[in-house]
C-alpha cells in the first residue's frame, strides 16, 4: 500500500493535551498518520514528542483531547491494543532466547503453538535471525538486539508501530546501517510506523513525513524537502539542517521579494509582503553560499574574513565572518580558501528565505 493511500488515518489526534504538574508536556497536538507512513515526531529533548509517542501507545493518558488508532478511540479503558512499541533500550528478557522473546506477544494473545511457531520462524527469517533464535540477548551485538525488539513487536502483526529512539545506543556505523535496514522493513511489511528522534539527519533519511515539534506543539508538518527548503519559521529552519539565520528589519516589497537590510548589507529575499519597518529573520542554508571572484550578477553579495575552515571530505566548510556576522560556508569538494582569508560571497535571492520568529 502506498503511503496515504487510504482516506481514514491510522491514528487522529485532536487537542491532545499532557500536563505533568504544572509542566504541559503535549499543548494541543492535531495530527492525523495516514496508514502505510513512515512518520518521524522530530524536536530536541522536552519538546513532547516522546510523551505523544506513548500516548498514542496507551502508556500515558492524554488529559484532554482525542486519540483514535485503527478507528478506535485510545482511553482510559482501551485494553485491546493495535499498537506496538520499540524501546531504545530494547527491553528484552535477559532469560529468555531470542525464539522466546519473539513469542512472548503471541503466548500472551493466547495463540496456539503451531501458530507461534510459524510466525516467529518467519519473522526470525525475515529480520535475518533464523540462526540467532537460540541465543540469549547478551550473546548478540547491539544491532542484532535491536533487530530482535523488532521482531517481538512485529510477529503480533500491530496497525501502527512506535519506535522510541531505537538506534540511539548504536554507534554511527552500525546506526547508519540500521536506518537503512528500518526503512526497508517499513517498506516490505507496509504498516504504519512512528518514529521518535532529535536526530535530523535521521528524520530525514527515513521518515514519508516529519512532525517537527516545539514546546509540546506541531511546528511543522510535511515531507523531508518541504521542511527543508520551506521551513515556516526560524525554529524549524534552524532545527532541520545547518543554516544561517539573521535579524532583518524588512525595507520594502517589491515584485520580486522583500528588500532587506541586515547586518551584512541589503538585499531581496524571497516572500510575501511585508510592512516597511517589519522584523523578520532571513534563512540562508550554508550550500546556497557561493564564494570567489565569479558570483553571478544579480545576486546579493558581500566580503568577509575566513575565521575557521574544515574539510568533511565531500565539501569544505568554512566559518566567514561579516559586518559582525558568522556565516557557515559549506563549498563542495576541497576548497583552497584558508583561515584569514579575505572573499567575496554571495547568493542567489532566491536562494534566501525571510521567516517569522526570532532568533532561536
Amino acid at each position: 500500500m502506498k503511503p496515504g493511500s487510504n482516506d481514514q488515518p491510522d491514528v487522529r489526534l485532536r487537542g491532545v493535551v499532557k500536563r505533568f504538574g504544572r509542566f504541559e508536556a503535549v499543548a494541543g497536538v492535531d495530527l492525523d498518520v495516514a496508514r502505510g507512513q513512515f512518520v518521524t515526531l522530530l524536536g530536541p529533548s522536552g519538546c513532547g514528542k516522546t510523551t505523544t509517542l506513548r500516548i498514542i501507545g496507551g502508556f500515558e493518558q492524554a488529559d484532554d483531547g482525542e486519540v483514535v488508532v485503527a478507528g478506535e478511540p485510545v482511553g482510559r479503558d482501551e485494553t485491546t491494543r493495535h499498537t506496538r512499541m520499540v524501546f531504545q533500550s530494547y527491553a528484552l528478557f535477559p532469560h529468555m532466547t531470542v525464539a522466546r522473546n519473539v513469542a512472548f506477544g503471541l503466548r500472551m494473545d493466547g495463540l496456539a503453538r503451531p501458530e507461534i511457531a510459524s510466525r516467529v520462524e518467519a519473522m526470525l527469517g525475515t529480520l535475518g535471525l533464523a540462526d540467532q533464535a537460540g541465543k540469549y540477548p547478551r550473546q548478540l551485538s547491539g544491532g542484532q538486539q535491536q533487530r530482535v525488539a523488532l521482531a517481538r513487536a512485529l510477529v503480533t502483526r500491530p496497525r501502527v508501530l512506535l519506535l522510541d529512539e531505537p538506534l540511539g545506543a548504536l554507534d554511527l556505523k552500525m546506526r547508519k546501517r540500521m536506518q537503512t535496514e528500518l526503512k526497508a522493513l517499513q517498506r516490505d511489511v507496509g504498516i504504519t510506523f512512528i518514529y521518535v528522534t532529535h536526530d535530523q539527519e535521521e528524520a530525514m533519511n527515513l521518515s514519508d513525513v516529519i512532525v517537527v515539534m516545539e514546546k509540546g506543539r506541531v511546528a511543522q508538518v510535511g515531507t523531508p524537502e518541504e521542511i527543508y527548503r520551506h521551513p515556516v519559521s526560524a525554529y524549524v529552519a534552524d532545527f532541520v539542517g545547518e543554516t544561517n539565520l539573521l535579524p532583518a528589519h524588512v525595507v520594502a516589497s517589491t515584485p520580486s521579494g522583500l528588500r532587506v537590510s541586515t547586518a551584512i548589507g541589503e538585499f531581496t529575499v524571497r516572500a510575501d509582503a511585508a510592512a516597511a519597518g517589519s522584523a523578520i529573520m532571513v534563512a540562508v542554508r550554508p550550500e546556497a553560499i557561493l564564494i570567489g571572484p565569479s558570483i553571478p550578477a544579480g545576486c546579493a553579495r558581500g566580503r568577509g574574513v575566513v575565521r575557521s575552515r574544515s574539510f568533511l571530505g565531500s565539501l569544505t566548510r568554512l566559518a566567514l565572518e561579516a559586518g559582525g556576522t558568522t556565516l557557515t560556508v559549506d563549498s563542495p569538494g576541497l576548497s583552497a580558501v584558508g583561515a584569514g582569508d579575505t572573499i567575496d560571497f554571495g547568493w542567489r535571492d532566491a536562494d534566501a528565505l525571510a521567516l517569522p520568529g526570532s532568533q532561536p
